[in-house]
Parts: structure tokens; C-alpha cells; sequence
């Protein structure tokens, strides 16, 4: 007797806020200045990059609609605000750089609430609670060696008070991530609308 047996494709995903047209442009600009000094990095295409909330993994297809139902009930809670885009830095600070970020200021809170909210309900859904704080960022390049290291670092030292403006948080979404060897491919899934009355 045959069975046939239906596989199961996981959708790796993540919850994230897309970025503003004119920081993305800034963005470029940051990372043509860097890839000058020739380091070893593997440069995110700015236009792919986003503001993570929670990155959930591999989920199944049938999850889709019970993520998206808690991301929204979490997005009417919540006003537009806006988001500061300055500074420049490395995870780990100091001589062995693993990952080239930007910063994302928030001086209302709202951007820790609300992710914070996010990170509760995923965890009632049975996604584990990321361990460490979150920490608003955006994230240009990923280290690969030490080479072009020190120049790196001081071309990031020179540009530690940047301002690429601010932008408007007016909604969020659940993303598909398929990885290919060129960089990740992202669609969104869902889009969850902040309460705009």
C-alpha cells in the first residue's frame, strides 16, 4: 500500500519594520564611504535591510494567520512615532568587530514597548524569548576576517556622531526570508497597520 506522506516546508521569518526611503538612501552612502577601505565584510543591500522586531524562524504555513492575528492586536495599541537614525558602531564594541551596525534612537520608548509587546505574544504562541536586550539597530555588514580590520574601525570611529534624519513608524510586517548564495530574498507576508486615528 502506498501512503503518501505531505512534507512540510518551513517558511523561515521575522517581524520587522521596513525603513524610509531616504534612510535607505543614506544608507548606501555609509556603505560606499566603508567598502573603500577594502575589509573583508559582507555588506547587506541597503535596500534590503529592516528594523527586526523578532525573528521567528522556521514556521509552518498554518501558523501564518495566528501570528498575524497577535501582531495586529499588538499594532492598534499603538500610534505612529517616530525613529532618530544616528551613530554608527560594532557587536562586539572594541578590536574584533563581528557585525557593522547603525543606531535607531527613539526617545519616546515606543519602539522597546512595542517590541517588547511583540516578544510576549510570539512567546505565548511557543516562539522562545530572545535572551538579550534588545537593542534598536540596523545592521550594514557582517565581518568576515581580520583583514582591512583596523581601517575599518577607524573609518567607523570617524563617523561615530552620524545623522541619516528620522522617519515614521506607521505600520509593520511579518517577512519571508529565502536565502540564496547572493543575500537574503525578503517578501512580506502580512502588514500590520498602527492605529492612524
Amino acid at each position: 500500500m502506498n501512503s503518501v506522506f505531505k512534507v512540510m516546508v518551513k517558511i523561515r521569518s521575522f517581524i520587522a519594520i521596513e525603513l524610509d526611503q531616504k534612510v535607505i538612501e543614506k544608507l548606501r552612502e555609509i556603505e560606499y564611504k566603508l567598502k573603500s577601505v577594502r575589509a573583508e565584510v559582507k555588506w547587506i543591500n541597503p535596500s534590503s535591510i529592516h528594523l527586526t522586531l523578532k525573528f521567528l524562524g522556521g514556521i509552518d504555513e498554518g501558523m501564518i494567520d495566528e501570528i498575524a492575528k497577535k501582531a495586529q492586536e499588538v499594532a492598534r495599541r499603538y500610534n505612529p512615532f517616530n525613529l532618530k537614525v544616528e551613530g554608527i558602531g560594532t557587536f562586539p564594541p572594541g578590536k574584533n568587530p563581528r557585525v557593522v551596525w547603525i543606531g535607531v534612537k527613539d526617545e519616546t520608548g515606543k519602539i522597546s514597548a512595542l517590541q517588547e509587546e511583540i516578544e510576549h505574544e510570539m512567546n505565548n504562541l511557543g516562539f522562545e524569548r530572545e535572551q538579550r536586550a534588545f537593542t534598536p539597530h540596523l545592521t550594514l555588514g557582517r565581518v568576515k576576517s581580520a583583514k582591512g580590520k583596523d581601517e575599518l574601525l577607524e573609518k567607523i570611529e570617524e563617523g561615530k556622531g552620524i545623522n541619516l534624519g528620522e522617519f515614521t513608524v506607521k505600520d509593520f510586517h511579518l517577512f519571508k526570508s529565502d536565502l540564496h548564495p547572493q543575500g537574503a530574498i525578503y517578501t512580506k507576508l502580512k502588514t500590520f497597520m498602527l492605529n492612524l486615528l
